[in-house]
């Protein structure tokens, strides 16, 4: 199993500082797959319509890569600078 957390920061387009935080679980699943769970840390932090994501290959790591992806490419998410850290404590 991995877990992330991964930060959104920026301006947004109303000038507005915004930062967002996130945090990814991921496990393998069948046949070289992964799955991934996406847990909001910040109140009205934008998600996917599902917060659970599958990969068919790859693995837990394919899987949390998929699941960051899919944050950053949110509207509202868009062009802010992402950090990610693997395994926090």
């Amino acid at each position: 199993m991995l877990t992330a957390s991964l930060r959104l920061t920026g301006t947004l387009d109303d000038g507005a500082e915004v930062v967002r935080s996130y945090y990814l679980v991921a496990d393998f699943g069948q046949h070289g797959g992964g799955k991934s769970s996406i847990i909001p840390l910040s109140m009205g932090a934008p998600m996917p319509d599902d917060d659970r994501l599958t990969v068919k290959t790859g693995g837990e790591e394919a899987a949390l890569k998929a699941a960051a992806e899919a944050i950053k490419a949110l509207p509202g998410n868009q062009g802010l600078e992402v950090r990610v850290v693997i395994n926090p404590e």
